[in-house]
């Protein structure tokens, strides 16, 4: 007499099918589970090559302004502001607010930009300074500083890297 296995066949498929479904359910990730970017704020903070970026930042109380705005930051890193013979944040931070305020407004742009997305030019910051953009081959240059890192992709837009200071600094 022949054995029917019909059965065991099937039974096989549906757990493979079962097992194959729950695999491709726990899978999902849910919205809780994702890793968010950092805010503007926080890169800096965190960040070594710009501690005198956040002592500016932090003197010119504008810490949530930019966890919060969407715009560009066309951040001086340590090594810029070394080049400029400025060594200590102390040189900008204890000239007066306005002038702190000023100095840092004028290395942000209230939109968010890519670096690919410049165009030669001028650029208005939000301190209102005019930016002459030059745009060479792939170099783009702010009033003659370069772009030694790009796209520093944060939760509310872009960090450019500069690799020096393009506002004078009156000591």
């Amino acid at each position: 007499m022949k054995k029917n296995r019909f059965g065991g066949r099937w039974a096989t498929f549906f757990l493979a099918a079962g097992l194959f479904s729950t695999i491709l359910i726990s899978c999902k990730e849910d919205e809780g589970e994702l890793v968010k970017r950092k805010a503007m704020t926080d890169v800096i903070m965190e960040n070594p090559e710009f501690s005198m970026l956040k002592d500016i930042m932090q003197r010119a109380k504008k810490s949530d302004a930019f966890r919060s705005q969407n715009q560009t930051l066309l951040a001086p890193s340590n090594a810029a502001f070394n080049k400029a013979n400025i060594f200590s944040s102390s040189v900008i931070t204890s000239m007066p607010d306005t002038s702190v305020d000023e100095f840092l407004n004028s290395h942000v742009i209230k939109s968010v930009k890519k670096y690919s997305e410049f165009e030669a030019g001028s650029l208005a910051t939000a301190a209102k300074l005019k930016l002459g953009v030059t745009k060479k081959d792939s170099v783009i240059t702010f009033n003659g500083a370069k772009i030694s890192r790009k796209d520093i992709e944060t939760a509310n837009g872009y960090i450019q890297v500069l690799d020096s200071v393009y506002v004078k600094v009156i000591k």
